[in-house]
């Protein structure tokens, strides 16, 4: 299965993707306590709404992708919210999205790495250096 939408990292926790492998890795360490996941609630609504694509494409049945959004609201994930006042600065600083910007402020302000599928020479991914781990 191949996304044509946004490469969301979680998603090949359940479905095929390119970097299936590298992300259930990180997958793996988050089940098993190595490492936290903060999310913004921005990340639920954009696996929602990759999952509704692929739905709508007839690539994934309506139950699976019910059953896959509720087995990952379960994950041990932790919800943070990041200053809405300097979102879209940092989508303007980053040449980055607005929902883009969400996470690299919520990783600024908690000074943590990104975990992303984005290509290593998206200009915000450059920008964000040693803060950045890509699947691939």
């Amino acid at each position: 299965m191949q996304s044509r939408e946004r490469k969301i990292v979680a998603l090949a926790w359940y479905l095929p993707e390119s970097f299936s492998i590298s992300a259930r890795r990180w997958q793996g360490d988050l089940l098993d306590g190595k490492i936290r996941f903060t999310v913004p609630s921005l990340h639920y609504w954009e696996l929602g709404n990759v999952l509704r694509t692929y739905v709508r494409r007839g690539e994934l049945d309506p139950g699976l992708a019910l059953a896959t959004y509720q087995t990952h609201l379960e994950a041990p994930l932790e919800p943070a919210e990041p200053d809405r006042s300097v979102v879209l600065q940092t989508a303007l600083d980053y040449e980055a999205t607005v929902n883009d910007a969400v996470y690299i402020c919520l990783a600024l302000t908690l000074n943590v790495s990104i975990v992303t599928a984005e290509r290593s020479t998206t200009s915000w991914v450059v920008k964000m250096g040693d803060s950045i781990h890509t699947v691939t």
